[in-house]
């Protein structure tokens, strides 16, 4: 030992260790080759706390069997009891976590520094006379299980840590729920405004998710136990003594406190790393749902004036540029973390299925991203639970006046009174700056009363209540048209079935739109079940129905006609001739095709033709402006 350094020599060469270091010449060979990435062993306190417990409880296992004799295995179990006590600190562990060789150097360091404290305790001095870093700290193992298990340990115990901040994370969320189950906010499907929903679906969704992952961290954390410890090398257990495999794991549950088991198949553990995949994949699961929530929270929380409404905690100042600006910078480090997570899941992937025949020699790059993705999910879930969701507030006011202004509306329109009119009233609303609700109410759609129940947007964001409102209003919708044909003479309802089937036959093909179209005529007027006309022919008697019957009848035909979009000669013909069989005037017979093409038009200049209404809707749609009085030809 020369001043501040001693000289230690292997078959390679002489190399200066500084003299209060207990690590050894293959550490510090380590140390020199691989000092790339900035984070040493020792910056990873749970992978070398699992380590030196792997060492303590082989020491413990070879004590056992006899391997080792009491006073070397007391000495390197009251080392490891130091190194978990702080008393041998992370700077003994310099060794780069991206070190080659599969982690054999991060065991070689391990056990150089057990080996030189033992051997302190022992005689008083370091060095290998009476405690050995290989024969005695490192007996009965290789580097491909105790490392292969200390991660698995480490790995657990960081679930463990990571479980305490998701469940911390969802309480928070849980809080959310309660305090905004029921304030209603405009849904956005992309940007795009699209139906209510509320805020307690909206932070419900986020809890789920959240959930999940805990979920999933339990199976992860419950798959770590299973490990490899005494397959030593590749699987065969070469060089472990008799007896060894069955003491070291009572030993290791002794030293770790956990449950661990031995693994079904040491082959298996020791070469395929689909176990740590698994877990980089419930890290970035878990880390893209945070995302998701952050990126959402940022996007709403988009102005302190011109906004949504919500509104982030303020933790600090925005801009240098901009007085009083102010970021929605907790969201914005969240989605940072979702980035770095992904990115180290995708080194995981590869280093996992660039395993090689029996050892996967990418062991230390697997450990290092899986632990930093782990440590970064610990370290800012409790953050943005608690300085920025916790303290989220939300306009509820101004996020109601929001959803019932959204022309997303307009679709509960179309269930209840046909696509056609939802799509008039969408466009009126538009055009005039109107709410769904008003244009429905200014085009006569619908009375006041009924607009406020069936736009009500805290009803639309419950599936059980806006169900039932929106098959009451069909029903209700439904009954007046069933009302209306009640009010029909029978002699009526027969001349509207017969006629508008003659008119169909009029060219003797009935046409799919046709079929349709009086296939819809029996149903609203209660005649499904009669037979139809089989050859072309009016009924007789026409004229003794009333005036208004009259003109129901020939505008019923006159719709049938144009069922195809096309009226052809000989359905001109029949229309003729109906009219006068009706006593109709020319004038009467324009104005009420015109109805009828005012409400063809309608539909097709709103819609295309994939989006047209039931043939039902639209013949009950019919019959009712037909029997307005306001609307009929008189």
């Amino acid at each position: 030992m020369t001043g501040r350094f001693r000289i230690e020599e292997d078959s390679l060469g002489r190399v200066s260790i500084p003299s209060d270091a207990y690590y050894g010449v293959q550490t510090e060979r380590a140390r020199q080759n691989f000092a790339v990435s900035g984070q040493t062993l020792g910056g990873q306190p749970s992978l070398v706390e699992a380590i030196v417990q792997v060492k303590k409880a082989a020491a413990l296992a070879n004590l056992d069997v006899g391997v080792l004799r009491e006073p070397v295995a007391e000495a390197i179990c009251q080392a490891a009891d130091e190194v978990h006590a702080g008393l041998l600190g992370p700077e003994q562990f310099p060794v780069d976590v991206l070190s080659g060789g599969g982690g054999a150097s991060l065991n070689a360091n391990v056990n150089e520094v057990l080996g030189n404290r033992a051997n302190e305790l022992l005689c008083g001095r370091r060095g290998s006379e009476f405690a050995h870093p290989q024969h005695h700290v490192n007996a009965g193992q290789s580097t491909s299980d105790s490392i292969a298990t200390a991660v698995n340990i480490a790995l657990h115990w960081e679930i463990q840590r990571l479980l305490e901040a998701v469940e911390h994370l969802a309480e928070v969320l849980e809080e959310k729920v309660l305090e905004y189950g029921t304030a209603v906010r405009l849904s956005r499907t992309g940007l795009p405004d699209a139906v209510p929903i509320t805020f307690g679906q909206t932070f419900g969704s986020y809890l789920a998710v959240t959930r999940r992952g805990i979920d999933r961290l339990r199976t992860a954390a419950d798959s770590c136990l299973d490990v490899p410890m005494g397959g030593t090398m590749v699987g065969t257990g070469l060089g472990a003594g008799a007896g060894y495999l069955e003491r070291i794991y009572p030993r290791l549950r002794e030293t770790t406190g956990l449950e661990l088991r031995q693994h079904p198949n040491f082959f298996d553990a020791l070469q395929n790393g689909d176990g740590f995949q698994y877990a980089s994949t419930v890290f970035k699961a878990l880390a893209c749902g945070l995302t998701k929530m952050a990126k959402d929270l940022r996007t709403l929380a988009d102005g302190d004036r011109v906004g949504t409404g919500i509104s982030l905690p303020v933790v600090q100042a925005g801009s240098s540029f901009l007085p009083r600006r102010v970021d929605p910078v907790m969201a914005e480090l969240v989605v940072q973390v979702g980035f770095q997570v992904c990115g180290n899941d995708t080194v995981v992937t590869m280093a996992v299925q660039g395993a090689e025949l029996d050892f996967n020699a990418w062991s230390t790059v697997i450990a290092k991203n899986l632990f930093e993705s782990a440590r970064l999910l610990i370290q800012a879930m409790p953050l943005f639970a608690d300085k920025c969701l916790l303290g989220l507030e939300i306009d509820t006011e101004h996020n109601r006046r929001a959803a019932e202004q959204s022309l997303g509306l307009s679709r509960v329109i179309g269930d209840v009174y046909g696509y056609d009119v939802a799509a008039q009233a969408a466009r009126h609303a538009a055009g005039r700056g109107l709410s769904v609700k008003d244009a429905v109410i200014e085009l006569g759609i619908a009375p006041a009363g009924t607009a406020e129940r069936l736009l009500d947007p805290a009803a639309l964001a419950d599936s059980t209540r806006s169900s039932a409102l929106l098959d009451g209003l069909v029903a209700e919708r439904r009954a007046g048209t069933a009302e209306l044909v009640r009010g029909l003479s029978p002699e009526a309802r027969l001349a509207i079935f017969y006629t508008t089937g003659a008119v169909a036959l009029a060219d003797s093909e009935i046409s799919q739109q046709e079929e349709q179209a009086l296939a819809a005529v029996g149903d609203v007027l209660g005649l499904a079940g009669l037979a139809p006309v089989s050859e072309v022919g009016l009924p007789a008697d026409l004229s003794t129905l009333d005036r208004s019957e009259r003109e129901l009848v020939y505008a019923c035909a006159a719709w049938l006609a144009s069922a195809d979009s096309v009226t052809d000669a000989a359905e001109a013909d029949l229309l003729s001739r109906l009219r006068a069989a009706l006593n109709l005037d020319g004038e009467t017979a324009d104005l009420l095709r015109a109805r009828v093409d005012t409400l063809r038009s309608e539909r097709r200049r709103y819609l295309s033709r994939a989006e047209q209404p039931p043939w039902w809707e639209e013949f009950g749609e019919l019959l009712h402006r037909l029997r307005d009085k306001a609307l009929r030809a008189g």
